[in-house]
C-alpha cells in the first residue's frame, strides 16, 4: 500500500541591522510529516517549539505539497509545478543514475539569493544529483557551504545511513557521523553564527522525520517497539532540532 504523506514547511525570518528589506532566512523542510502530528494544528502529540513559530508568525489552513519527497524538493527549489520540471515521482541520482537536477536549466532559490549578495547554505537531504561526478553541483545550485546526506549511492551500501552512523558530506569532506541529523543542525547553527554580520539564507531539508523510523538519542537508551511509538520519537527529536 502507498502512503500519502504531506510535509512541513517552516519559514524564520528575521530583520538585520541591514534592514527589513535584507532578511536573515530560514526554510525548514520536515520530510514526510503530515499536520496530524503537530499540535498547532490540533494533533495531540506535542511541537511546543513549532508551536511557539506558529504563535509569534503565520500558520496556513490552506497549503499543500507534493505527495512524495523529491518532487516536493525539487518543486521547491525550482518554483516549478512537477509537470513542468519533469520530476513526477522519486528518483534518488546516486543510486540509479542520470543527469540529476540541471542548474543549466533551473534556478533555484539560493542562487537567486546568493547572486543578490546572500551567505547560502544547505543542510540535509540532497539526493537530486550524484555529488561523485557532479561535485560542484550544490555550488552551482546557489549554495556556498553545505553538509548534506547525498543519497544512497550505488555499490556503496554505507552511504545508505543517514541517521545513527550516518554519511554526511560537509563542504565536500564525508565522515561517518554519530547521529546525522545532529551534525547537519550543529552545522547549520554555526553557519548562522558565522554569519550574523551580513544577509544570510539557510536551507534545511531535514533528514527528520524521513524513515526508516528508529530510535533517537532522546529515546536510545529504552527505543519503543512499535512503529507508531518510534515515530512519534521521530516527531519529537525533529522539534528539538528545530528549537536550537
Amino acid at each position: 500500500m502507498k502512503t500519502i504523506t504531506t510535509t512541513l514547511f517552516l519559514l524564520l525570518v528575521t530583520s538585520t541591522a541591514r534592514g527589513a528589506d535584507r532578511p536573515n532566512i530560514i526554510l525548514i523542510m520536515v520530510d514526510d510529516m503530515g499536520r496530524d502530528w503537530v499540535s498547532c494544528y490540533g494533533a495531540k502529540h506535542q511541537t511546543p517549539n513549532i508551536d511557539r513559530l506558529a504563535q509569534e508568525g503565520v500558520r496556513y489552513e490552506t497549503a499543500w505539497s507534493m505527495p512524495i519527497c523529491t518532487p516536493t524538493r525539487v518543486t521547491l527549489l525550482t518554483g516549478q509545478y512537477p509537470f513542468r520540471h519533469g520530476w513526477t515521482q522519486h528518483y534518488d541520482v546516486p543510486r540509479w543514475g542520470g543527469a540529476g537536477l540541471s542548474w543549466t536549466q533551473f534556478t533555484t532559490f539560493a542562487r537567486a539569493l546568493r547572486d543578490s549578495g546572500y551567505a547560502t547554505a544547505i543542510g540535509g537531504k540532497w539526493q537530486i544529483n550524484d555529488l561523485r561526478t557532479q561535485p560542484d553541483a550544490l555550488l552551482q545550485h546557489g549554495f556556498d557551504q553545505h553538509c548534506v546526506w547525498t543519497g544512497a549511492e550505488a555499490g556503496h551500501p554505507e552511504t545508505e545511513e543517514r541517521y545513527w552512523g550516518g554519511h554526511i558530506m560537509t563542504n565536500g569532506q564525508r565522515v561517518s557521523a554519530n547521529y546525522g541529523p545532529d551534525t547537519i543542525n550543529n552545522f547549520l547553527i554555526d553557519f548562522v553564527k558565522r554569519n550574523t554580520d551580513r544577509p544570510f539564507f539557510a536551507y534545511y531539508p531535514m533528514l527528520l522525520t524521513h524513515g526508516p523510523h528508529g530510535a533517537t538519542p532522546q529515546n536510545k537508551t529504552d527505543p519503543p517497539q512499535d512503529k507508531v511509538s518510534l515515530f512519534a520519537g521521530n516527531v519529537r527529536y525533529m522539534d528539538q532540532l528545530v528549537g536550537q
